[in-house]
């Protein structure tokens, strides 16, 4: 088998929903092993929703994480906090997409991330930049539609 273009880049997903799970999807169909980090009460939130078979992981799922591994880690407690470091010390790319601010309460700010691993790419996948009127707010596709003028009434 011929190795594929992203072959050993090590990648840290996490994200949750849709467009940050569909981004590091693509990276792992071009061969990076990519680790989904799950918070450890319930994981991703879409692993129950939409669940059509009782017990499984729902379909919208695994759609998005298929090619992946996934660990489930508490980063608000020392011990979490310690394997994330691990992780980024290791890792070639990590991708988050939490609201503004998530990723510095949880202890794990540019400038430490940097620290542990100046040469980690860093991607963030928001609906808004800091300049835009919705910098503070989560990018829900309501937030995203509205303002394009073409709010959904399904939502």
């Amino acid at each position: 088998m011929t190795d594929l273009p992203l072959s050993g880049i090590k990648v840290i997903d996490f994200t949750g929903v849709q467009a940050g799970p569909a981004c590091t999807q693509m990276l792992a169909w071009f061969g990076a092993d990519v680790l989904k980090v799950e918070r450890t009460s319930g994981g991703d939130v879409t692993r129950n929703q939409l669940r059509d078979i009782p017990d499984l992981d729902a379909l919208y799922f695994t759609m998005l994480n298929s090619n992946k591994r996934s660990l489930a880690i508490n980063t608000k407690a020392p011990e979490g906090l310690e394997v994330m470091e691990k992780l980024i010390r290791g890792a070639d790319v990590l991708v988050e997409n939490f609201a503004p601010g998530a990723m510095d309460r949880m202890g794990l700010s540019w400038d430490k991330i940097q620290e542990w691993n100046p040469r980690l790419i860093f991607g963030s996948v928001k609906g808004f930049n800091e300049d835009s009127p919705g910098p503070t707010s989560r990018s829900t596709r309501t937030w995203r539609s509205a303002p394009a003028g073409r709010p959904s009434l399904c939502d």
